[in-house]
Order: C-alpha cells, then sequence, then structure tokens
C-alpha cells in the first residue's frame, strides 16, 4: 500500500476512535460552528428502506418500502434555539424522517432524508412565515459545496426559484451524522417556491425513475416519461391527465416546424441550459428536470423551474454538458443546425449573462471564504471525515477547484459559441459584452485554454492546471 495513503486511513482511524469515545452531544457539536439539526426518534427507531433496479429497457437503482419515523426535531446555533417542531403529536406538532434519494442512498453508508413536519413551518428559522412549508430535504450525495455552486448559478441565470439551504451538522439519536444540507424540497408553493395555480396547475418531471412510480405519462412522438411533483399523484384526475399528455404531445409536434415557441418558455429553457453548460453536468438522465405550467390556459407555457442535483458538475471540461447532447431530454431537438431559433435564443442569452455572471461568482465565493459558514465547515470536516472514513480534502481546496473551473469555462463556452449556427450574421460575429482578459505574473495576455500556470484574473491570483 502507498505509505502516504496509509499514513492517511491511520489518521482517519485514529481520528474516529478519539471522536466515538467523547460524548457527543448538541454543545460540543454546536462549538463547531455550524447551526446542529438534532433528530429523537420515538425509541429511537431509524428509518428503512429497499432497493428497486430497473427493468428491461430502462436503467438506475432506486429506494421503496420506506418506513418513516415519528419524533422532534431541535435545530440551535451556539446555545440559541433557530426551531422546536416540538414532541410527535399527528398534524399538530413534531415530524416524520425517511430515506430518500436514488443511486446516492443505495451506494453510500450516508444516507440522505426527506423531513416532513407535521405542521408547517419554516425550518430555516428565517422569521416570515411566508416560507412556511411541511417539506424538507437533508441533503448527503457528494460535495454540498457544489450545491451551493449551482444554486447560485441557478440564482444568477434568473431561474424562478432557487431553493434556500443551509450547512448544518446533523444529529440523530445521539448519533452524529456529518454535514449536511438542509434545503427546501422542489415543491408547489405558490409563496415561497413553485408558483402554480392550485387548481389547473402543473409541476412535473422529466424522470429517469419513472418506472418505480404508480402515476406517469408518456409521449407519443418521442417516448419521454413524466412524473408528477404537482398535482400529488394520488390527487391527479382523468382530465388532468389527459390534458397535459395532450399538451406535451403537441410540443412534441411541434418542434419539427418550429412553432414550439407556441408550447414552451423559450428563455428559461435556454437559461436552465445554460446553467448546466457552465456547470460542466455530466449526468444527463439524472438531471433532475423539473417543468412548470402555471395553469391550463393558453397563455401558459411550459417553463423550465429550477436546477437541483449537482453532484457530477465540473465533469465535462473541453465539452458541453450531457444534457445539451444527450437524448434523455428535448434539447438535442432544439440546439441543432434545423432549429436556429433557440440557438438565437441561447446566444442572447449568454450575451446578455456574460457581462455579470462569473464577475458575481467570484464575488460570491469571495464573501463566503471570509463568512462563519465557512469557518464552520473548516472546523467540521475532520469530524465528518472521522465519523465516514474517508477524506475529501480541505474547504480551500475545494473552493480553488470551483475557481479554477470558472476561469476555464468561461473561455471555453465563448470559444464554443461561436461555431454554434444562428439565423443571423450579426448573431454570428457578436462578441462577448465584456472580455476579462487574464494575465500571466509578468502582465502579459494569456489563454487559459492553452496556458498552465498562476494567472491573474480580475484582480485575483488563480491557477491553471
Amino acid at each position: 500500500m502507498n505509505k502516504k495513503l496509509f499514513t492517511s486511513l491511520l489518521l482517519i482511524l485514529l481520528q474516529y476512535s478519539v471522536f466515538q469515545a467523547q460524548a457527543v452531544t448538541v454543545d460540543s457539536i454546536a462549538k463547531l460552528g455550524l447551526p446542529v439539526l438534532s433528530i429523537t426518534t420515538i425509541d429511537a427507531e431509524e428509518p428503512t428502506c429497499d432497493y428497486a433496479f430497473a427493468p428491461e429497457g430502462a436503467w438506475g437503482i432506486t429506494t421503496v418500502n420506506h418506513t418513516k419515523v415519528k419524533g422532534r426535531c431541535l435545530l440551535v446555533s451556539h446555545t440559541d434555539t433557530l426551531f422546536d417542531s416540538g414532541e410527535y403529536l399527528k398534524d399538530k406538532s413534531g415530524m416524520t424522517l425517511r430515506i430518500r434519494g436514488n443511486t446516492s442512498a443505495y451506494y453510500s453508508a450516508k444516507k440522505p432524508f426527506k423531513l416532513k413536519l407535521e405542521k408547517k413551518n419554516d425550518l430555516l428559522a428565517r422569521g416570515d412565515s411566508s416560507y412556511y412549508d411541511k417539506n424538507w430535504v437533508l441533503l448527503s450525495t457528494g460535495d454540498c459545496l457544489y450545491t451551493l455552486f449551482g444554486n447560485k448559478v441557478n440564482e444568477l441565470v434568473g431561474m424562478p426559484w432557487t431553493p434556500a439551504a443551509i450547512f448544518v451538522n446533523l444529529i440523530i439519536n445521539d448519533d452524529y451524522r456529518g454535514l449536511y444540507m438542509l434545503i427546501e424540497q422542489v415543491r408547489r408553493n405558490a409563496d415561497c417556491r413553485l408558483n402554480v395555480d392550485k387548481q389547473t396547475g402543473y409541476v412535473i418531471e422529466r424522470d429517469a425513475y419513472w418506472w418505480n412510480e404508480d402515476v406517469y405519462f408518456n409521449t407519443d412522438l418521442y417516448n419521454k416519461e413524466f412524473t408528477f411533483k404537482y398535482p400529488d399523484p394520488e390527487d391527479i384526475t382523468d382530465e388532468q391527465m389527459a390534458y397535459i399528455t395532450d399538451y406535451l404531445n403537441r410540443f412534441e409536434q411541434s418542434i419539427a416546424d418550429g412553432r414550439y415557441t407556441d408550447y414552451i418558455d423559450v428563455e428559461s429553457w435556454a437559461s436552465w441550459l445554460i446553467a448546466h453548460d457552465l456547470l460542466g453536468t455530466w449526468d444527463a438522465g439524472g438531471a433532475n428536470i423539473y417543468l412548470s405550467k402555471f395553469n391550463n390556459e393558453d397563455d401558459s407555457l411550459l417553463h423550465m423551474t429550477t436546477l437541483w442535483d449537482f453532484g457530477s458538475i465540473m465533469k465535462q471540461k473541453t465539452s458541453w454538458s450531457q444534457i445539451h447532447d444527450e437524448g434523455f431530454y428535448y434539447y438535442p431537438l432544439l440546439f441543432n443546425q434545423d432549429n436556429l431559433a433557440f440557438n438565437d435564443a441561447y446566444i442572447r442569452r449568454w450575451h446578455e449573462l456574460l457581462p455579470g455572471i462569473f464577475t458575481a461568482l467570484e464575488r460570491f465565493f469571495d464573501e463566503f471564504e471570509d463568512s462563519d459558514t465557512a469557518k464552520g465547515l473548516k472546523a467540521s470536516y475532520p469530524h465528518e471525515y472521522a465519523r465516514w472514513g474517508y477524506d475529501d480534502g480541505s474547504l480551500d481546496e475545494k473552493i480553488l477547484e470551483i475557481r479554477q473551473w470558472l476561469s476555464n469555462r468561461e473561455q471555453w463556452v465563448n470559444n464554443a459559441i461561436s461555431s454554434v449556427p444562428t439565423s443571423s450574421i450579426a448573431l454570428q460575429s457578436q462578441q462577448p459584452a465584456a472580455t476579462r482578459q487574464p494575465v500571466n505574473l509578468l502582465g502579459q495576455p494569456v489563454n487559459p485554454q492553452t496556458y498552465r500556470g498562476i494567472i491573474i484574473k480580475n484582480g485575483k491570483k488563480v491557477f491553471v492546471k
């Protein structure tokens, strides 16, 4: 075994032994600096699930036969109580907890969870009743810093809703479970999440795990399967099912003759794709593709809603995101030499975003590095690694990885767009509205696509591998 690897593993085991020997209390974990979410279930019962494997012709692994355990959750920061659900009392107080997720739940010992309050409230304790909801998620998959990054991109490209979230240290029945992201679930909520009409609106998902759902529909021309986030599957009427199926079928028929602008909000579709192209997302089928339709009126179009699941970002280093080219969704039919109108919308939207989005992301991570949250993460990482027996590097290393990605990705997308066919010569020749030429330490202009070493960009040193 490699000596360095052996030493790292030995250190982790020693940390874990020390960690296990110490009494784990909310107070001791709160001293790390992050909010602590403490969950106590009745009789210390743990949620369980089974796993289902895709039938022939489909793919994936997902969770089934979930048990929901009842209990109480308490969110504290230092010595302050931010939220207390109270003891479990059906429809009045307390909460239920169950395992959620698909492949992330199957492959990882550290499970993601869905937390449902018995009475609506804001689990993030923002002091505003408009944020009240019953449904919350505890994300554990991948690195939650990627979710922080992805959510900021989601916000900056102008998607209609960005889930609010905080980092927490999680304790269940006095057992420290590590770092999680406590985040709003994708749900209809006219006040604070996805706003669609309560009677005639829809939130649907192009779902890779449709085969595990009791209620879904598939389209005629391209055989795409969709499941429901709203209305709830058990509440879908025959009329609602017929309407949304027919709408998607007519949209598919319209792609060939360019009439798809009668069915989809092109700007939201272009912005959603730009976000994934900026992030370099590898997983097309697991991109969690959510669409909304405000009501069943003719002037209500299909919108892309919010990005979700960032476990495979920063993987497509020298290509578009996979959802751009892979046939799981509609983008290969829209973004090509036969549908120049969508290409135009994509490029126009990119040039609208370019003057500010990379600067905003740099500023965001500047502020984040100096935040109390970052300090809490740095203090918590050794405990997370000791609890689960791995070491994934420091927070500084993770942020540097994101900065390097942004430095290279801006140049790559600009170059790639220059070869995209459009309907307008003027649009083809349009240059980025703002170009920030990086330089080396001698002040000489360099191309980050070919240059390796330290460059200065916007007054900051960036290392390009």
